[in-house]
């Protein structure tokens, strides 16, 4: 499975304001009756949209689909910074069928550059992704899944200032019973070090990442509650 097309729409979507020298924590809940434009940019397609709807941010795909249906929220002001320790989790369920070409997730990028970006999605049953792009190109070698068979769980990224390595992590329960983390693999923005790595010739001093949550659907209709996201998060990790 490949999502690179959702991350290179993604990535061309402008941030705005905020600062690139300290992490101010922010959490949504999503149990508004709409997405607050304050916090978040709003990029659909035609087909496609996301919908505050029974305490969850739900994704849904209507009338006919196409092999290009997406939604996209970028947080406008809230970036984390190159010389600071941070991490961004993400409630999920994806109940649609196998059959389907369905995903949901949460993905960072080189906010300097965004054709360098890092995404983490759940496509329910088939399973959990890392995807990994540097100047625009997919080293499909470098993609990775674990697949635990279920519909729901949570998602985390995050980055340590020492080391310098992006962590791709998912919990197969969510977090009703409290996070048990696994990792799929690490990604280093300086090209050395990590089991997966691009030189994102990152400002060392002045360097920061976007983030952005996304669904997407390929010839699928969805319906509302099938694909949603929930208890988005973004704080200072130790």
């Amino acid at each position: 499975m490949s999502v690179s097309r959702i991350l290179i729409a993604a990535s061309a979507v402008p941030l705005f304001g905020g600062s690139a020298l300290a992490l101010t924590p922010f959490s949504d809940n999503f149990n508004a009756t709409s997405i607050n434009s304050t916090r978040w940019k709003v990029e659909n397609s035609s087909k496609a949209s996301f919908l505050a709807a029974q305490n969850k941010l739900n994704f849904t795909v209507v009338g006919k689909p196409t092999d290009d249906d997406y939604s996209i929220l970028t947080l406008k002001k809230n970036r984390p910074g190159y010389n600071e320790s941070w991490e961004v989790t993400l409630d999920v369920t994806n109940t649609m069928s196998e059959e389907s070409s369905v995903g949901v997730g949460v993905q960072v990028f080189n906010a300097a550059d965004p054709t360098d970006v890092v995404s983490l999605e759940f496509a329910g049953k088939i399973g959990f992704f890392g995807v990994f792009i540097t100047d625009d190109e997919d080293d499909s070698d470098q993609d990775i899944e674990k697949n635990p068979g279920v519909t729901k769980g949570s998602l985390k990224i995050s980055f340590d200032k020492t080391s310098k390595l992006i962590t791709l992590s998912y919990d197969k329960d969510g977090s009703a019973n409290g996070f048990v983390w696994k990792k799929l693999c690490t990604f280093s923005p300086t090209g050395t070090g990590g089991t997966r790595r691009g030189n994102w010739k990152m400002n060392p001093t002045t360097g920061s990442f976007g983030i952005e949550i996304f669904a997407y659907g390929e010839k699928s209709k969805v319906a509302s509650g099938k694909v949603t996201l929930d208890n988005f998060t973004l704080k200072a990790a130790k």
